[in-house]
Parts: C-alpha cells; sequence; structure tokens
C-alpha cells in the first residue's frame, strides 16, 4: 500500500506511532537477535548509511528511506530492516489501529517507520560493531552542541510527533527527485547555517540546498504565541552575515489548516525572505502563493572538509599537493553534507 503521511486515516489515534522498544527483553519472533550485528558487519556501508539517514531525519518510512539512498530496502520485511531491528540499532514504529486490529510486525502491517532508539546513545555500540573510523563517525550527524569540544556524534533518537517527522520526509524525497540536496533537521542547525556558534542550536524542519538559493522548511500545526517570535528568530538569523541566499518557506502542516494560512501570510508578509504554503500542496508544486518558486539548479557538491587539511599537513612536512591525493574511504568517511 502506497504510504502518504498526509492520509489522515493513519493518525486517528493522534500524531504518534506505536513503538516497539529496542529495549524490551522479550523480542518479536520476527526480530532476529543471533547474528544480525555479523550480519550488518558484511552489509558495512549500508548500515552506516541507514544510521546517517535516521539520525538527519528522526523518523522515516522505509520506503522514503529507500527513496532518499536507494541502497537501503524499501520493503519492511527486508532482511536488512529485521537485523537493524535484532542489533538493536532502530526500532519500528507502526500506524495506531483504532478499530482494534492492531498490526505490530513488519510481515503484516501496511508499512512500517523506523528511528534511532530514544532510550540509548547507539554510538559506541555502533563504532565497535562496524569498527567505524573517526571521520566516518562525524559524516552521522553533527557534534553535540554549537561551539561543543565534543565531535562524537550523538546517535539516541529523539521522541517528537511522527507525522510532522514523516511528513519532513515526504517533502525531502519530492524535492530530491527535482534534484535538491536535502538535509534533515539534525543538520538544519542555526549554528551549521550561519557558521557560527553563538546562533544556537535551533533551526527548520528540512533543508533544500541548490545552486543558487537554500531553502529552509518550517511545519506548523498551531497558531501560538511562540509562532511569532519563531518568525523573528528567523528574521534576526537571515539578517546574519553570510545567509543572503537563505529563503525560509513556512508550511500549514495541521491536519485542519484552517485559520493557519491567514496567520502564516500575514507574519511572512512583513519579513524578507520569509514565505508560507500549505504543506500538502507544496509537496506537490513548490510554488507559494507570493510566488517564490525555488528551482534546484546544479547544487554545489558537499564540502570536501579533509582535502585543506592534508594540503596544510603536507606543506608542513614538505609534501605540498598533498590535498589532491586520493585518500582510502575507510580513512576519509563521506563527505559532511553541507
Amino acid at each position: 500500500m502506497e504510504f502518504n503521511p498526509f492520509d489522515d486515516r493513519w493518525w486517528l489515534a493522534g500524531s504518534s506511532l506505536n513503538w516497539i522498544s529496542a529495549a524490551i527483553a522479550a523480542r518479536p519472533a520476527w526480530m532476529p537477535c543471533e547474528g544480525a550485528v555479523e550480519r550488518l558487519r558484511g552489509r558495512r556501508a549500508r548500515t552506516i548509511s541507514a544510521v546517517r539517514l535516521l539520525a538527519g531525519y528522526r523518523t522515516l518510512e522505509t520506503r522514503q528511506a529507500h527513496a532518499l539512498d536507494p541502497s537501503l530496502p524499501a520493503l519492511p520485511k527486508a532482511a536488512f530492516w529485521l537485523d537493524m531491528l535484532g542489533a538493536g540499532f532502530c526500532e519500528p514504529g507502526f500506524p495506531i489501529a483504532v478499530d482494534g486490529r492492531q498490526a505490530a510486525s513488519p510481515l503484516s502491517a501496511d508499512w512500517m517507520a523506523v528511528r534511532l532508539p530514544p532510550h540509548e546513545d547507539i554510538m559506541p555500540r555502533l563504532a565497535e560493531a562496524l569498527d567505524l573510523t573517526p571521520p566516518e563517525l562525524a559524516t552521522l550527524a553533527p557534534c553535540r552542541g554549537p561551539g561543543s569540544l565534543d565531535w562524537r556524534p550523538n546517535l539516541r533518537g529523539q521522541r517528537q510527533y511522527d507525522r510532522h517527522n514523516l511528513i519532513c520526509a515526504d517533502l525531502a524525497v519530492a524535492r530530491a527527485a527535482e534534484g535538491w540536496r536535502t538535509l534533515g533537521e539534525a543538520w538544519g542547525r542555526f549554528d551549521l547555517i550561519c557558521h557560527d556558534p553563538l546562533m544556537g542550536a535551533g533551526g527548520p524542519d528540512l533543508e533544500l540546498i541548490g545552486e543558487n538559493e537554500t531553502v529552509c522548511i518550517e511545519l506548523t500545526a498551531s497558531m501560538g504565541q511562540s509562532l511569532s517570535a519563531k518568525f523573528n528568530r528567523w528574521a534576526r538569523v537571515l539578517r546574519h552575515p553570510g545567509t543572503e541566499r537563505v529563503h525560509v518557506v513556512w508550511l500549514a502542516a495541521a491536519r485542519t489548516v484552517e485559520g493557519i494560512p491567514e496567520r502564516l501570510a500575514a507574519l511572512s508578509a512583513e519579513r524578507p525572505r520569509q514565505h508560507w504554503a500549505i504543506a500538502e500542496d507544496w509537496r506537490d508544486s513548490p510554488v507559494c502563493p507570493d510566488g517564490f518558486a525555488p528551482e534546484p539548479g546544479t547544487p554545489p557538491e558537499p564540502y570536501d572538509w579533509m582535502r585543506a587539511d592534508m594540503d596544510r599537513v603536507g606543506e608542513a612536512v614538505g609534501l605540498p599537493g598533498a590535498g589532491s591525493w586520493k585518500r582510502p574511504r575507510v580513512l576519509m568517511g563521506d563527505s559532511i553534507p553541507f
């Protein structure tokens, strides 16, 4: 069955899913524990990619994960996802049935979401299981806070509204198909956008990087007093040097959006480079009512964070041009995605 996070039938019991904790003592029969870590060692690159996506986007349905990285299987009953669950590197979530026929198995559910376990930082276990190098660890998720001296990623799941996260992932899939580079909430931090640790750890729900502009997506489902404060904070961010190409799009994502579009239109009209739209409409066609219609162009390649350092090291030891040398993948890891 095709999964659409905007379909209200999945959220009749609320905006959260039915999660099976990775910490439970008695695992279901379909969750193979024995040999799971060893099998994942044989799929090392795929396991790293899955953890990186889950750390960035918080919650993903398995077909969304496949769309963002085709090396990951789309079906929830795939052996890879069952091994990830068995190893405790992620945990499964299923839609809550209000008719009494609850499906809590990837073999029978209409779809399955996955997230990192919220009760544990899996970084130490993952690093040991896959023998991860420091560069590989550094690409899994950003450091633990603005200006933190601890460079290690925090691989602990975040308890958030699942509908919100899955809508963000759906938007990322739609825009990635058009050519945008997409970053999940973990990487979309103000300190990283502004390259300034004083700007703090807040940020957008989704970041789209194109050739000529970066579009930050904010989902909102309410019109509380904090909404105006959020607009004002973004106004301060957009005045920061280096953010001249950044735009913000506020998307009304409530199950009933009545009244929210008018509020977003009024707040965005007063502030430059802030726009609004209805989330489901913007997923299908990224055009805002004020005419803002960003195009991806040819997005820049991910920043090669090691090359400049290698140049400096080479100069220090009398080996000019060291930054151009070919480096083993196990040493380099993948580039940091911004």
